[in-house]
């Protein structure tokens, strides 16, 4: 694929170190001209672990030592106006804007029920609203182009975890990136939502134990990039999908839903068919809200 990328304009948040650098350096390595975000906190994103402000140049920095393009940005994602400048910066520093990355985020140290309501603030601002602000920014050049390529990333959290203000937030990029692939379709814009699992900073502080080293050894943060890659580039028309990635692998996560039974009144009739769906195998993926509604006996029309 080198220089299949040559003339897009990538726009990659946590971009320092990581997932992100790795997906920025893979764009890059490939012809992508690309804005490297970082806002430089720490893992735990607490104020008293410090930002490292030039993380986002050192990155840019490395990109164009392998002789690619980039420049540095580190402004917070959790902020609107920031959000605005990293697209602008994009635009005024390379022309234009066709790939969103959203990799920007950190973890949490508050377990479920002991977080407070500030945690799940934090992780809606930069987690969530990050991906908003970001994408919302963008939209208008897409729009213009008709054309543009997001990718958000979310979690396999999102289906349970001990951290509830990460796997909750992680949760909600499933609707928000369902919602704007649904209006992104008519200006080719298409947006879709990773879940990858990679050695990070955070899985580092681990004990040294056999889970630890297979994750050090086999998922390394490098084999999550070609998958955005693809889902960036122009010959992919996939939209609105989700994909789990990591080791070397890669797997569609969809929200399914069993056949429907009948239930009355009575709740013998629906612990009937409570137990009925559970037990089912024979699930139908779900595209929208409205497949939802079809599913439940609505009419198709």
């Amino acid at each position: 694929m080198s220089g299949e990328f040559a003339g897009r304009v990538a726009l990659v948040t946590g971009a320092g170190g990581g997932l992100g650098l790795c997906h920025a350096e893979f764009l890059a390595a490939r012809g992508a001209k690309v804005v490297v975000n970082d806002f430089g906190g720490g893992f735990l994103g607490l104020p008293d672990q410090g930002v490292e402000s030039e993380r986002a140049e050192g990155a840019a920095e490395r990109i164009r030592r392998a002789g690619g393009e980039a420049v540095a940005n580190h402004g917070s994602v959790a902020d609107p106006e920031a959000a605005e400048a990293m697209v602008r910066q994009a635009v005024d520093a390379f022309g234009r804007i066709d790939i969103v990355v959203n990799n920007a985020g950190f973890a949490s140290a508050q377990f479920f029920p002991d977080v407070d309501d500030a945690e799940m603030q934090r992780h809606f601002e930069v987690t969530l609203l990050g991906c908003l602000h970001t994408m919302r920014a963008a939209w208008p050049h897409m729009v213009e182009a008709k054309y543009g390529r997001i990718v958000n990333t979310g979690s396999a959290a999102a289906f349970g975890n001990p951290i509830a203000s990460y796997a909750s937030t992680k949760a909600g990029l499933f609707g928000l990136t369902r919602t704007a692939a649904l209006f992104g379709r008519a200006h080719g814009i298409h947006v879709n939502l990773l879940l990858p699992a990679a050695y990070s900073r955070l899985t580092a502080l681990l004990p040294e134990n056999d889970f630890k080293t297979k994750l050090r050894d086999e998922f390394t943060p490098e084999k999550t990039s070609p998958l955005v890659a693809w889902l960036c580039h122009e010959r992919s028309a996939v939209t609105a999908e989700a994909f789990s990635a990591g080791g070397g692998r890669i797997a569609r996560i969809v929200y399914a839903a069993s056949p429907a039974p009948e239930i009355d009144t009575s709740l013998e009739s629906v612990e009937k068919a409570v137990a009925e769906t559970l037990a089912a195998t024979d699930l139908e993926v779900l595209a929208s809200t409205h497949d939802d509604m079809v599913n439940l006996g609505f009419p198709p029309e």
